[in-house]
């Protein structure tokens, strides 16, 4: 039936899946056969029927759609007395996806899928951006041309569901709603979790409205070129909130990387809903970070060098000030921990998960909150610095300023003797006057030579006055 079709079915037909319909009618005749071939379902059986019905008559395409649903193929095979036997041909395997209602997986993007299914590219989860539904999955950007500039078009269609969840959602800043639509584009990797990557010259139109994207970094060191932060571009401000279909163009430079694109809606945390949610499920109990201290300072036969104590400061590494949460990943060897309140915050504006200790990656699915240490900040206000013992406990450590502060022994009262009390108050009742009652003593006179031999005293070059008023008490 396909192969009867016109150019204008065939272009019907890809834009009912969704598909792009643009390229002469060999190119679209070996799209719909393709769809045919691998995302058949109900809903293209049906619209191929429709548009075979208006080109044929409805009695000749009966016969032949009553029997295809229920018609399982053959094939013809020799047995062994010489004669044709027909052997049911085996089903199509069950894994192939199909595209659904309102959109998801309905795209532009690229060519058709081969025959063999290539495993399929992966995003690394963000904290910040719970996802709801996916409207789109990671399809790569391949370009249609010799040109350096490329331009890969999708559409989709938001379900009444996903409308009445963008327009409910609360406002995290004039205009930009906590549920959005998000653009997401990574290497063509399949290897494990991408992250977000930009291609260059990457410009995002969203309904013939361009969409801003982030820009880059300054920077302040000569030589070292400026970075782009690569997030999710948000494009719920540019989208028709029904049921019209949306499109997405995105330009790109094609410089021999592989891109993929992908669409979510998502709803955005802020960093205090991080901690609330850290706080309910990553304390980890003050027994388990016991017995982790005890493992750390068991005594071990072959070294040479006996631990008794972990020193662990509580002073935050990232703002110098006491901790108030203390936090570390589940992964790290260290027990020094870190601000939970800081660290999110921090990694709210500039999202890099690592940790300000050891620097290696602390993402947020790891972090623990330190039941011991959150414990011990209670007890001992007094200190910043304490240390963990091998059997468990732990005990402050004071500084030496602090140890001077409290052993030196309060400063003694004593009288002055009569003539220095009389020395003391002349001086003052001289100050008061205006008077300068001072002492003036040459430094660079030596003790022979009081005078020259014309008897005239000598120049007096520096001078160091002595207040009679001011008494050291060291």
């Amino acid at each position: 039936m396909v192969m009867s079709f016109r150019v204008a079915d065939l272009q019907t037909l890809l834009g009912f899946a969704g598909w792009s319909k643009s390229g002469l009618k060999h190119e679209l005749m070996t799209r719909c056969l393709q769809l045919v071939q691998l995302r058949c379902s109900p809903e293209v059986l049906k619209k191929i029927k429709e548009l075979y019905e208006t080109r044929n008559s409805k009695k000749s395409l009966e016969p032949v759609l009553q029997r295809r649903p229920t018609e399982t193929l053959q094939i013809a095979t020799l047995d062994h007395t010489g004669s044709l036997t027909k052997v049911p041909m085996p089903p199509p395997p069950p894994n192939l996806e199909y595209p659904v209602q309102y959109g998801k997986y309905v795209n532009g993007l690229g060519k058709f899928p081969p025959k063999v299914i290539k495993p399929e590219v992966r995003l690394v989860k963000l904290p910040f951006y719970e996802v709801l539904d996916e409207l789109m999955k990671p399809v790569e950007l391949i370009p249609q041309n010799a040109e350096k500039i490329q331009e890969s078009p999708c559409t989709f269609v938001l379900s009444p569901r996903h409308i009445e969840l963008i327009r409910n959602s609360r406002d995290l800043h004039p205009g930009v709603k906590s549920v959005q639509v998000v653009l997401r584009i990574c290497y063509t990797d399949s290897s494990c979790p991408q992250e977000d990557q930009y291609p260059p010259n990457i410009a995002v139109k969203v309904n013939h409205n361009y969409c801003a994207v982030p820009g880059y970094y300054p920077s302040n060191k000569p030589g070292v070129e400026p970075k782009r932060p690569c997030r999710p571009v948000n494009l719920t401000h540019l989208l028709y909130l029904s049921t019209t279909s949306n499109r997405v163009t995105i330009t790109w430079g094609n410089f021999g990387k592989s891109y993929s694109a992908a669409l979510y809606l998502v709803r955005q945390l802020t960093s205090d809903e991080l901690l609330q949610k850290l706080k309910t499920i990553g304390v980890k109990h003050p027994e388990l970070c016991r017995a982790l201290i005890k493992e750390k300072l068991r005594l071990d036969p072959d070294s040479e060098i006996a631990t008794t104590g972990l020193r662990v400061s509580l002073m935050c590494p990232l703002v110098k000030m006491r901790l108030s949460i203390p936090c570390r990943s589940d992964t790290c060897a260290h027990l020094q921990c870190f601000d939970a309140v800081f660290y999110l915050q921090m990694n709210e504006k500039k999202p890099t998960w690592m940790c300000p200790v050891c620097d290696k990656p602390a993402p947020y699915d790891q972090l623990i909150i330190d039941g011991l240490l959150a414990k011990i900040l209670t007890q001992c206000e007094e200190t910043d610095e304490i240390e963990y013992l091998a059997d468990g406990s732990w005990r402050p450590i004071t500084t030496e300023k602090e140890r001077e502060t409290s052993s030196t022994p309060p400063c003694n009262m004593f009288e002055l003797g009569s003539d220095i009390k009389e020395l003391i108050i002349g001086s003052n009742n001289n100050v008061l006057n205006g008077k300068s009652n001072a002492d003036v003593v040459d430094l660079t006179l030596d003790s022979s030579s009081d005078e020259d031999e014309d008897g005239n005293p000598p120049k007096k070059r520096a001078r160091y006055i002595y207040d009679k008023g001011l008494v050291s008490a060291y």
